[in-house]
């Protein structure tokens, strides 16, 4: 099973906006689902690509899930960390791994970065499979919801 990412464009708006709104509804406190605003943001990422990107996750040539990754620096950690704000795998996609080799494929490029100290993941509370998840990539538990893997110690 071959998992890459790639970064998504204005082209892929309309699979994008049929995902995120599937993500939505699985996230019992998200109350305006209603509200999209996914292509807003692929258009914000293609102007500021310094600030983050969404991303189209595939398994074996077949569009599987989408993550958005942002940027910001850190005083408490010492440099530009990343976050992932949303990380989605299409149902009949998962429990195969694809978010796992997402995960460790988009830390390993992120890691060669000099500037990049480590890694937040933000999940809906209730998640125990995305505990797992980042926990099995080696994030710790930052919050109750919000888990870190640094690169550099400062």
């Amino acid at each position: 099973m071959n998992v890459s990412f790639k970064t998504a464009t204005l082209a892929d708006a309309e699979e994008l906006t049929r995902m995120s709104m599937d993500f939505y509804s699985e996230i019992p406190t998200r109350k305006d689902r209603a509200v999209n605003r996914i292509a807003a943001t692929v258009h914000f990422y293609k102007d500021n690509s310094n600030m983050g990107e969404v991303m189209l996750i595939e398994c074996d040539h077949n569009l599987a899930g989408y993550a958005i990754a942002f940027r910001f620096w850190s005083d408490e950690y010492g440099g530009l960390m990343l976050g992932l704000d949303c990380l989605y795998v299409e149902k009949k996609f998962r429990h195969k791994g694809i978010a796992r080799k997402f995960l460790n494929s988009y830390i390993t490029r992120e890691k060669s970065n000099p500037h990049v100290t480590g890694i937040e993941i933000e999940s809906y509370e209730g998640n125990p499979a995305a505990a797992r998840l980042a926990q099995s990539v080696g994030l710790a538990p930052k919050h109750s919801s919000q888990y870190i893997l640094l690169f550099k110690q400062h």
